[in-house]
């Protein structure tokens, strides 16, 4: 019997650790216009721009551009056309791939991190209507955080949309949001 209990304090205090130290997002926004709800919300993304200093193998402008489309089409926020007069474009600012073996020893050393920002415009004027930024981080945890670096683009961009939907409902989104997620 004491062994039942002491097993499942153990299984509570894992999953409670996995929660406490999964990945967390803080986002900004910026919004110049509120979005015209009776507008078409048809949208043109844009290849996104690798503006770190990665010298890894990974085409991360890439990995970032099919995230971003795909999470926009799952959301349904928007329809994506190539002759849209509102354009997404998208800069990583900050990528790191981290390391879960380093995360195990230390909490921060390691750390998995990207940082994004996604701006939209209208066509043909180029005029700016909202900024959206999203930090995504791993920055503890041990071996069941192997993979965040697959996963951390996911996040933030969860994060952006979150705003978005929030800034095309009408909904004055929050300035600044820390989450776990």
């Amino acid at each position: 019997m004491k062994d039942f209990f002491a097993r499942k304090i153990g299984y509570l205090l894992a999953f409670a650790c996995i929660g406490f130290f999964g990945c967390t997002t803080v986002s900004t926004v910026d919004i110049q216009q509120s979005f015209e709800t009776t507008k078409q919300r048809k949208i043109r993304i844009e290849p996104c721009t690798n503006r770190t200093d990665y010298q890894g193998s990974r085409d991360l402008a890439g990995e970032a551009t099919r995230t971003l489309t795909e999470k926009i089409q799952q959301s349904g926020l928007f329809e994506i056309t190539p002759d849209a007069q509102l354009l997404l474009t998208c800069d990583v600012e900050r990528f790191e791939e981290g390391s879960a073996a380093k995360r195990w020893l230390m909490p921060g050393w390691g750390a998995t991190q990207a940082e994004v920002v996604v701006m939209v415009w209208e066509k043909p004027d180029d005029k700016i209507l909202a900024t959206f930024r999203s930090e995504a981080a791993v920055k503890s945890g041990g071996l069941y955080t192997i993979g965040a670096d697959q996963y951390i683009f996911g996040a933030a961009f969860d994060d952006i949309l979150k705003q978005m939907k929030s800034w095309t409902s009408g909904s004055p989104p929050e300035k600044s949001v820390e989450s776990a997620k």
